[in-house]
C-alpha cells in the first residue's frame, strides 16, 4: 500500500539524503540533462490521481517568464477571484429586492416565478441603511463558497503527502473515494452546526472546521500504519539473534516510521500556522478601531517574526529528520504566503501616505540588504562556527537564493489577488458581505488604498530586481535557473504550489467575511 514501506522496512525508497548532494552538481549540467541523468530521483510507485503533471508538461509550462508568471502568479488568483466574486444569495433588510440581482427575493421572482410579499412592501417601511447586517443564504455559503474552499485544504495536504511519496488512504478505499468522502464528511458536520447549534455565524467555527478537515489524512495515515505494524522492526533474526539480540532489535523503531512522524508533526506546525494566521486577521484586520502607523508596523513585524520561527523550525525538520527537498520548497512557499497575505490587507486599513511609507521602506530595506548579506561566505562560515551549519557554501547559496525566489513568488502572487479583490469586491455584488473592502468609512479611502498598493508592488518589484543582479553579478548565481530545474526535477512541486497559493489566498477572504446566514440556530428566538 505505502511506498515507504517497499524495500528495506528501516528505510525510505524515496530517499532525498542521498539524491540531495548528487543532485546539486546540477550547476554545470543544462536543465534537460539533469532531467535525462540517472541521478535523477525514484519516482513514486503510488500517485494521488489527483491533479498530476509529468516532467514534459512542467518543462513546456516554466520554459518562459511569461509561462511561469502565468501559471504561478496569474492562474491561481484567477481561481480565487472567481470563487469570491459569484454573487451571495442574500436577503438585504435595506435594499429593493427587485434590483438586488443577489437577493433571494430577485431569484425567486425572476428565475422561479415566485411572488414574494417584498414585492407589496412599501420601501419607507424598509430599515435604515446599515441598521441590520446582510443575511446570506447558508447553502450556497456551505456547497459553494466553503465547499470549494475545504476542498483545497484538503487537496493541498494530499498533495503534499504525494511529494512524501505517500498514500494517506486505505488502499482498499482508493484515493479519489477517500478525498471525496472526507470532504462530504465535514459539509455534513457544517449542516448539523447550522440546525443544531448557534456557531455558524462566528468564522473560528469554520476554521476549526476546516482544521478538522486538514487533520483527518494524518489520523487516517497514522491509524493505518500502526494497522500494518509499519512502527515496529520486522525483520526476521536469525538464531544467534534470537538468543542474544532480541531484547534490544525488539525497541528498535524503523527509521521510516520516525520520517513519517517529523513528517506528521511538520504538517501539524503547518496547520497550526493557519490557525494563527486567522486570530491575527481577526484581532487586528476585522477589528472595526482604526489603527496607528506604529500598530500596524508592530502587526507586520510581529507576524513576520511568528512566520520566520515556525519556517526554521520546520525547515530544520524537513532537512535533517524528514530529508524531503520538495517538501521545504513547498512548506517555505506556504510561510511567506500566510505573512505576506496578511500583510497586503492591512493596506485597506491604513490612513496616510506616511504609514504606507514606514512600512514600504522597511520592507525594501529588509530586502536589499539581508538577502544578499545572508549569501556571503562571512555569514555561511558564521553559520558554520557557531550554529553547526554543515551545508558547503554552493548549497548554503543555493538555498538562499531558492528563498528569495519563494518570497518574490509570494509577493506578486499575494499583492496582485489583493489588488484585484478590492476592486472586484468593492465594486460588486458581494460589497455587503465584505465589510472590510466597503471603504466607506472618511477614515479609509480606496484610491488611496488602491494607489499606494501599486506604488509599493512597484517598489517590491524594483528591490527584487536589484537584489536578483546583486546575486547575478557579485555571487554568480541565478535564482530563477535553479528553480526551473527544482520544477523539472520535481513534476509533482508545481501543482503543489499552485493550491497552496491558492488555499492561502482563499484562506484571507474567508477570515474577512461577515457571516450572518438565514435560519438556522443561531436565528431562532431565545427563551
Amino acid at each position: 500500500m505505502y511506498h515507504l514501506s517497499q524495500g528495506d522496512e528501516l528505510d525510505s525508497q524515496y530517499d532525498e539524503d542521498q539524491y540531495v548532494q548528487r543532485f546539486r552538481v546540477h550547476s554545470t549540467l543544462s536543465s534537460r540533462e539533469m532531467i535525462n541523468s540517472p541521478i535523477s530521483p525514484v519516482e513514486p510507485d503510488e500517485r494521488t490521481h489527483l491533479l498530476q503533471a509529468s516532467r514534459k508538461q512542467v518543462r513546456s509550462w516554466t520554459s518562459t517568464f511569461l509561462k511561469r508568471a502565468l501559471l504561478l502568479n496569474v492562474f491561481p488568483v484567477l481561481v480565487v477571484l472567481a470563487w469570491c466574486a459569484i454573487p451571495f444569495p442574500n436577503n438585504n433588510p435595506y435594499d429593493d429586492p427587485d434590483k438586488n440581482i443577489s437577493s433571494v427575493d430577485y431569484i425567486k421572482n425572476n428565475f422561479l416565478a415566485y411572488n414574494s410579499s417584498l414585492n407589496d412592501t412599501d420601501s419607507s417601511h424598509l430599515p435604515a441603511p446599515n441598521s441590520e447586517p446582510v443575511e446570506i443564504n447558508f447553502w450556497f455559503f456551505l456547497f459553494f463558497y466553503y465547499g470549494f474552499y475545504n476542498a483545497i485544504a484538503l487537496l493541498m495536504i494530499t498533495k503534499i503527502f504525494d511529494l512524501y511519496s505517500l498514500n494517506w488512504w486505505p488502499k482498499w478505499l482508493g484515493g479519489f473515494f477517500a478525498y471525496c468522502v472526507f470532504w462530504l464528511m465535514s459539509l455534513a458536520i457544517g449542516m448539523l452546526i447550522y440546525f443544531f447549534t448557534g456557531l455558524e455565524k462566528h468564522n473560528l467555527t469554520w476554521v476549526l472546521l476546516t482544521f478538522m478537515t486538514m487533520n483527518m489524512p494524518l489520523i487516517v495515515a497514522f491509524i493505518v500504519i500502526r494497522s500494518e505494524n509499519r512502527n515496529t522492526y520486522r525483520h526476521s533474526l536469525t538464531l544467534a539473534q534470537k538468543t542474544f539480540l532480541e531484547p534490544q532489535l525488539l525497541h528498535r523503531i524503523p527509521t521510516s516510521y520516525l520520517r513519517f512522524l517529523w513528517f506528521c508533526t511538520t504538517i501539524f506546525l503547518v496547520i497550526i500556522a493557519f490557525i494563527a494566521g486567522e486570530a491575527y486577521a481577526y484581532v487586528f484586520l476585522v477589528s472595526p478601531e482604526t489603527h496607528s502607523g506604529i500598530d500596524a508596523f508592530v502587526y507586520v513585524y510581529s507576524w513576520l517574526a511568528t512566520v520566520y520561527i515556525l519556517d526554521t523550525v520546520t525547515d530544520y525538520i524537513l532537512e535533517t529528520k524528514v530529508r524531503s527537498y520538495p517538501l521545504q520548497f513547498t512548506f517555505k512557499l506556504y510561510f511567506f504566503m500566510i505573512y505576506f497575505i496578511f500583510y497586503r490587507n492591512l493596506f485597506a486599513r491604513l490612513r496616510d501616505r506616511d504609514t504606507y511609507i514606514l512600512i514600504q521602506a522597511a520592507s525594501s530595506l529588509w530586502v536589499c540588504i539581508f538577502y544578499p548579506l545572508c549569501m556571503t561566505r562571512t555569514v555561511h562560515r558564521y553559520l558554520v562556527c557557531y550554529f553547526g551549519l554543515r551545508k558547503e557554501y554552493e548549497d548554503y547559496q543555493r538555498q538562499c537564493g531558492r528563498s528569495f525566489f519563494i518570497r518574490n513568488l509570494a509577493e506578486n502572487a499575494t499583492m496582485l489577488g489583493f489588488i484585484c479583490w478590492i476592486i472586484i469586491i468593492s465594486n460588486g455584488p458581494n460589497k455587503s458581505v465584505y465589510p472590510y473592502f466597503k471603504f466607506e468609512d472618511d477614515l479609509f479611502d480606496f484610491d488611496l488604498t488602491l494607489r499606494a498598493s501599486c506604488v509599493i508592488w512597484a517598489f517590491e518589484l524594483a528591490s527584487s530586481a536589484i537584489t536578483r543582479n546583486i546575486y547575478k553579478r557579485v555571487f554568480n548565481h541565478d535564482i530563477t535557473r535553479e528553480a526551473v530545474i527544482d520544477f523539472e526535477t520535481y513534476p509533482e512541486l508545481v501543482i503543489t504550489m499552485i493550491v497552496i497559493i491558492i488555499h492561502v489566498l482563499q484562506d484571507m477572504l474567508m477570515a474577512l467575511l461577515s457571516l450572518n446566514f438565514e435560519g438556522g440556530n443561531a436565528a431562532k428566538p431565545r427563551p
